[in-house]
């Protein structure tokens, strides 16, 4: 028995049955009643009841060396990205790098633009070519290792799926 209880165990050590009444019933002298109703009024609790559970659970978990339960935490989830560099040859191709720099000004204009209320994003067919272009953009800086652009092409893209019907 000595170890750990389940935590609903544990927590029912401390509180009342429902109202069907007492599980268990203890029959004492009015003199011990009344001791026991002033240590309660000293102790802060409720009555007796409540000081001869508190008493019961203190014995069972001294007599049986009972650890509390460890609360149970939730953690968020970790999200984690890695960036292999394969296939690097050389210096940074200087035609690709540009081109990711284009299409990430071109992206910004047009949210720019969305945001001003000087483009109709419903049926606009430059907002599907611009998300596909943005999606290549993504993948060619990814393979160059262009890592700050990488990170303003996923937020560009998040804001062009919102708004473009894919």
């Amino acid at each position: 028995m000595e170890g750990h209880f389940p935590e609903e165990l544990y927590r029912n050590l401390f509180r009342a049955p429902d109202k069907e009444g007492s599980i268990v019933s203890v029959r004492v002298h009015r003199s011990v009643k009344d001791i026991l109703a002033e240590m309660a009024r000293r102790e802060g609790l409720e009555g007796v009841s409540e000081l001869v559970r508190y008493l019961i659970a203190g014995y069972i978990l001294g007599h049986y060396k009972i650890a509390k339960p460890e609360p149970k935490m939730l953690v968020s989830p970790i999200y984690l990205t890695i960036s292999v560099e394969r296939g690097r040859k050389g210096a940074v191709s200087e035609e690709k790098a540009e081109e990711v720099g284009m299409v990430i000004k071109e992206a910004t204009r047009f949210l720019a633009n969305v945001k001003r209320g000087e483009v109709i994003v419903r049926g606009n067919d430059y907002a599907r070519r611009l998300y596909r272009r943005v999606g290549k953009a993504i993948r060619m800086a990814r393979e160059l290792g262009l890592e700050d652009q990488y990170m303003e092409l996923l937020r560009i893209k998040a804001q062009l799926s919102s708004l473009v019907e894919l």
